[in-house]
């Protein structure tokens, strides 16, 4: 049975819930205290868009993950992957920082990291509204359309790869861990106002971690 305060704090949720803005709200709010988990993907990345995503090829992914511990999920019907260190967050916990992370909300991404840090992690599950996957796909329809970077087709086919993650958040499946059997997300949050959204993450990660 592991002891103390969380090393990690995690948040997943479908694409377009505002995963990022909540964490660069953390960032902003404890300037020096915590890192933020890099991800090496197969998929297109910039620095720019992606700061903390670095792009390499399908062999140079294998080829890293190779080394050391990593969790490695698939998405887009395999044909993208994602991988997070292990190693990464267990070494800069050591030197007194808070990791916080996004990773796909699925059996291969949220449930891995809890199954891997057990108590050692917060993880928060993220939703776009109240109700099934119909209202929730709607909601991120429009905010998507709002934002104006993506034609209509695309937007099409990017949600229909999210129906996967909102039922995982929605289901909250228990996984085993060294600490016992343990729910996937220990907090559910529905981000239908960003500010209040903002204020209720920034106010769960300070009383986690003890932070004034």
């Amino acid at each position: 049975m592991t002891s103390g305060r969380p090393i990690l704090f995690n948040v997943s949720g479908p694409y377009a819930v505002g995963k990022d803005t909540l964490i660069d709200a953390i960032l902003a709010a404890h300037p020096g205290r915590v890192h933020r988990v890099g991800t090496i993907t197969t998929r297109p990345a910039s620095a720019n868009a992606d700061p903390t995503y670095e792009s390499v090829t399908a062999d140079e992914l294998a080829r890293r993950t190779a080394r050391g511990r990593w969790i490695v999920n698939r998405q887009l019907g395999g044909a993208v992957a994602y991988g997070t260190s292990i190693d990464e967050i267990e070494q800069v916990a050591g030197q007194g920082l808070i990791c916080v992370h996004s990773i796909y909300a699925g059996a291969q991404g949220a449930g891995k990291l809890r199954e891997v840090f057990g108590r050692r992690m917060f993880s928060l599950g993220l939703l776009a509204a109240h109700g099934g996957v119909e209202t929730q796909l709607a909601v991120l329809r429009r905010r998507l359309l709002e934002r104006g970077r993506d034609d209509p087709a695309t937007i099409e086919a990017r949600l229909g790869h999210q129906v996967e993650a909102l039922r995982y958040v929605e289901d909250n499946p228990a996984v085993p861990t060294a600490d016992g059997s343990m729910r996937v997300f220990d907090q559910v949050l529905v981000n239908a106002v960003l500010a209040q959204a903002v204020e209720r993450v920034l106010a769960i990660f300070a009383e986690v971690f003890g932070l004034a």
